[in-house]
């Protein structure tokens, strides 16, 4: 062989080495090598084979390849032609180490010469002694988990951590280490032996699995159940891990304080029903066993924060219990009603009753004997419920996927204005679906400059002339194109990305204005200001960092606040508002008009301004009631010594309206739809020039 040849093959060994040496695990490894082998000798396919079979390949652009070819190359060296690829040359070469097998080069038209089959027979013998190594190193960091993991279940026992809680880790636990496999623990239940308690993954039915006993000082009070594969049922290394889960199972058990405890783990300790996980389990039973169909109903209720906030915990722990008695009476005994937490509630349907009008008349009654008001500390109280529905299918066989389709319906049920019954169908997920990977792009459309400002004019009624101008934020969406402000900010509020896209939009309007000064130095800029930015402590200090950033007086800043946000913390937001307002900056209550405590605002809040709702605009030239309640908006604005605001001005009949009444600012279609920076500029200018003239 030529010394050249020789040193390069030498150097493509030690990258050889040296591509094994980053990889942690055997399937990390054989994958590797494939890709490796592939493209240093310019082949079509790269494939490992372990056992007889082919357990990683690579080649024809990562597709997967075809059985034909595999089969074809696995014999070894020779040359094989398949259709559509013309004449191809196999070479492999064998490992001999801890565990045997062949790596396998095959390529197209060009022969594999006597340096290349020396470089695969080198390849391979290197990559038996790296999987060795590879696997020792697998085992160690399986049993330094193993023995992580029972010490974290072995503290939570001496921490005396709920009984939920540390059965949840041990089947959790012992999941982890049994490579991702389903882990269940199955209680016996001594109120009612036809109903195990299940702790963990549910088991597929066709499964094959192994058990490991669980006791309470000696006597037996249930199973571990590990679903496994049918090659390692007889592995004694994971049937003793098991059984050391297990054993763990029976000391957090025995250390239960009483039975007492034990039936504390799977119900409401408030309501004494059952609570998820024990629901979960008759779920479960009722869709493995039950020939007939299968209902949830997912109850929420309705003003039970209201309640609970004006009257105290402790009323609201009594309501919670006056509900389950009252779902308890018009459901039959032997139905599963739990409660989840908080004020959510389910019941399961079995037999007939399941049938979609039968479901949905039982949460119709539920609904109605909810209407009627309880007695608390001599006080009435008021509340509702919404009920989602949702039944057993032939591709729904799932105890969650079930109660999550319920838990969907009840939220539907809840945008269509509560105290209702809405069954669940398939384009309920697919809208919730569609919501969640809007919910993930939003994540990413500030740092990829998909968010931006429009403008709108605030002019004078009286001349037209545009004194400030509000801010509106667009989301331009790379495949959706403009997605409307009420689709996204909502989302936007869920997720707390609403505070860094409100400071963002606080720096960007406030630079926009310093970049007209020159057309009107007296210009202002409204930015709409959300209940979650209220809330942040560091609210104040942002809004006067953008003002710094601009360049720009307190008093060419205007922040809009809704009733509601207001609403949600008074306390604070008058705190934060109050200090911004010692810079000169206004406050204007948007949508005034449509809250509950519109004139309590006025009395506590530093307001300068109110704007009209929209809805009494636009009926505002019409002989109805709405003129009448505008007229009063005006006069108690200017009673108050406040500006108005008219919103969503779209006629000439709205505009003189607002004249006649007085209203001093307004903002609509009429004047200019909300623009870019550039159409807004064009529009400030002509004005600019009208009054120069």
């Amino acid at each position: 062989m030529d010394f050249t040849k020789e040193l390069q093959s030498a150097h493509q060994l030690v990258e050889f080495l040296t591509a094994m040496s980053r990889c942690e695990t055997v399937e990390d490894a054989t994958r590797t090598v494939a890709e490796l082998i592939a493209e240093e000798f310019d082949a079509e396919i790269g494939a490992v084979i372990s056992a007889g079979r082919v357990v990683a390949t690579f080649g024809f652009g990562q597709q997967r390849v075809p059985e034909s070819l595999l089969k074809a190359v696995m014999p070894g060296v020779g040359e094989i032609c398949f259709d559509g690829i013309g004449p191809c040359h196999t070479l492999s070469a064998e490992w001999q180490a801890g565990s045997d097998g062949q790596l396998t080069v095959a390529r197209c038209n060009e022969a594999f010469n006597y340096s290349e089959r020396h470089l695969l027979l080198g390849m391979a013998g290197a990559f038996g002694l790296a999987l060795d190594m590879i696997r020792v190193l697998e085992r160690q960091r399986h049993e330094k988990q193993v023995l992580e993991v029972l010490l974290d279940i072995q503290r939570a026992i001496s921490h005396r951590e709920p009984l939920p809680n540390v059965l949840e880790a041990i089947t959790n636990g012992a999941s982890q280490v049994l490579y991702g496999r389903a882990v269940s623990l199955l209680l016996d239940d001594a109120q009612d032996p036809s109903h195990p308690i299940i702790s963990g993954a549910d088991l597929s039915s066709a499964a094959k699995t192994a058990s490991a006993k669980v006791h309470i000082h000696g006597v037996s009070a249930g199973t571990l159940v590990a679903e496994l594969d049918p090659e390692t049922l007889d592995n004694e290394d994971e049937l003793a891990l098991l059984h050391a889960f297990a054993e763990h199972a029976s000391l957090a058990l025995a250390d239960a304080r009483s039975l007492e405890e034990v039936e504390k783990a799977f119900h409401d300790p408030l309501t004494g029903l059952p609570n998820r996980r024990l629901f979960l389990d008759r779920l479960s039973q009722a869709l493995r066993h039950e020939e007939c169909g299968v209902a949830v109903l997912f109850i929420d209720l309705d003003r039970f924060k209201a309640v609970n906030d004006t009257l105290g915990h402790d009323a609201g722990d009594e309501l919670l219990c006056a509900v389950a008695e009252r779902i308890r009476g018009v459901m039959r005994a032997d139905t599963t009603i739990a409660r989840f937490g908080g004020d959510e509630f389910a019941a399961l349907v079995q037999t007939d009753s399941a049938s979609e009008n039968a479901a949905a008349s039982v949460g119709k009654r539920i609904i109605e004997v909810l209407k009627t008001p309880f007695s608390l500390n001599g006080q009435l109280a008021y509340v509702g419920a919404t009920v989602g529905v949702a039944h057993s299918e032939a591709h729904c066989l799932q105890a969650d996927a079930l109660l999550r389709n319920a838990d969907i319906a009840m939220y539907h049920g809840k945008e269509a204005g509560r105290n209702v019954v809405i069954t669940y169908h398939s384009s309920m997920g697919e809208a919730l679906l569609e919501r969640q990977v809007l919910q993930t792009d939003l994540q990413g459309a500030l740092g990829s400059g998909e968010l931006l400002l429009h403008y709108q004019p605030i002019v004078d009624l009286s001349t037209g002339r545009p004194l400030g101008l509000e801010a509106l934020l667009r989301w331009q969406h790379p495949s959706r194109g403009l997605i409307s402000p009420s689709e996204f900010i909502p989302l936007a509020e869920e997720t707390g990305a609403i505070v860094d896209i409100g400071r963002w939009v606080l720096n960007q309007a406030c630079l926009q204005l310093a970049a007209w000064r020159w057309i009107d130095t007296k210009m202002t800029i409204s930015v709409n200001v959300s209940a979650s930015q209220l809330r942040d402590s560091d609210f104040a200090s942002d809004v006067l960092a953008a003002l710094r950033l601009a360049g720009l007086p307190g008093s060419a800043l205007i922040l809009e606040i809704t009733e509601t946000a207001l609403s949600e913390d008074m306390e604070l937001a008058l705190e934060t508002l109050s200090a911004l307002k010692d810079v000169g900056i206004s406050l204007a209550l948007d949508d005034f008009g449509t809250g509950y405590s519109a004139l309590s605002h006025l009395r506590m809040l530093p307001v300068d301004i109110i704007k009209i709702d929209r809805s009494f605009v636009s009926s505002a030239s019409e002989n109805s009631g709405n003129d009448r309640f505008a007229a009063m908006i005006v006069s108690l604005g200017h009673a108050c010594q406040l500006s108005v605001v008219a919103e969503g001005i779209e006629e000439y009949a709205q505009l003189q309206s607002f004249r006649a009444l007085g209203c001093d600012l307004g903002q609509g279609y009429f004047f200019m739809h909300p623009g870019d920076a550039v159409a807004v500029e064009s529009y400030l200018v002509d004005w600019s020039r009208q009054t120069d003239d």
